[in-house]
């Protein structure tokens, strides 16, 4: 059994690559006849959504809607919730490109049987800009900002009489967005997540997921509808120390693209570990020069207690540093 086992698991390794790589090429047609592609671009309110939440997922190459297992899931696919069995809570925070910053909290707990659930608040500061008038004459000063609070579950909902990991998770999170930049405006929208049942001994994993599923903004005159982003996502446990992550994204207002991450566990002892973690993503990937569409970074853990760090650089617009720290209790 064992033998047949890795030899499962090795013929899933060898066809996840084409495979991936075939629904990449074969998904941006249709999509874009729906309004998915590069043509829609500048046509979505609330950018910020797509942010990444935590330093493991952007470290991933933002491949983590099939691996989110505690309190960041929330950002990332409400399915991913099942995974918490007591509490678990997370902040970040990141210095983002031109002088903004993006900060994220969330608060997550197990509700037994019934399932998990979570609250999550998303805010990016855009930095202080000067008002000047048709002269050029500064009238004042003003920060603008986005904000999003979440409240989100995640249940089972089949196989009661199966084992946890033979069964199909669903998570939906209700979320109040606001955005201001002069005037403001706030939105309601929905986020749903399904995680399939594990399989190949627990070792392969497939996710989907719709964020943002409703709600518009109305800037001035202008109104503009939500980033809609659908997530197909896997995570294949190669060994218990090595995780390959991948998703495909596909956002209302661009083009779909891949994303694939890695992620090595080194124990050090029985209750300390560190990650090692590396990925890349094809979004945008003409749209600036220099160093992008890669991602590196590592953890560390200890007991219940979880320190990450990412680095993205996005070319000529500099580079992005994510902090973020977890604890289970």
């Amino acid at each position: 059994m064992k033998k047949q086992g890795n030899g499962q698991r090795s013929f899933l390794a060898a066809a996840l690559m084409p495979g991936l790589l075939l629904c990449a090429i074969a998904l941006p047609a249709p999509l874009s006849a729906a309004g998915f592609g590069s043509g829609s671009a500048g046509t979505s309110s609330g950018q910020f959504l797509k942010i990444a939440a935590g330093a493991r997922g952007a470290a991933l190459g933002e491949a983590y809607s099939a691996l989110a297992d505690d309190a960041f899931a929330l950002d990332w696919n409400p399915a991913g919730l099942i995974n918490i069995k007591k509490n678990s809570m997370a902040v970040m925070h990141a210095p983002y490109l031109a002088g903004t910053f993006a900060d994220y909290f969330a608060y997550a707990e197990s509700a037994g049987e019934v399932g998990s659930w979570g609250v999550a608040f998303k805010y990016m500061n855009y930095g202080k800009m000067n008002r000047t008038d048709s002269s050029g004459m500064v009238l004042g000063t003003f920060t603008p900002y986005d904000a999003s609070i979440n409240v989100g579950f995640a249940c089972y909902i089949t196989g009661f009489n199966k084992d946890p990991e033979e069964r199909f998770v669903l998570g939906a999170t209700g979320k109040f967005v606001k955005s201001k930049i002069l005037s403001d405006d706030n939105t309601v929208s929905a986020d749903i997540g399904l995680n399939l049942p594990y399989m190949f001994d627990n070792r392969f994993r497939m996710s989907l997921t719709a964020q943002n599923i409703m709600g518009t903004l109305r800037y001035d005159k202008e109104e503009a509808p939500l980033p809609l982003i659908l997530r197909f996502g896997i995570v294949t446990k190669m060994t218990d120390y090595f995780s390959l992550t991948s998703d495909i994204i596909a956002a209302n207002d661009n083009m779909p693209f891949l994303a694939m991450g890695g992620e090595l566990k080194l124990p050090i002892y029985s209750d300390m570990d560190a990650s090692l973690r590396a990925g890349f993503n094809t979004r945008a990937i003409s749209d600036v020069g220099g160093a992008r569409n890669v991602s590196f970074g590592g953890g560390l853990r200890y007991t219940d207690y979880q320190l990450d760090y990412a680095f993205s650089p996005f070319g000529d617009l500099g580079s992005v540093h994510r902090i973020s720290a977890a604890i289970t209790f």
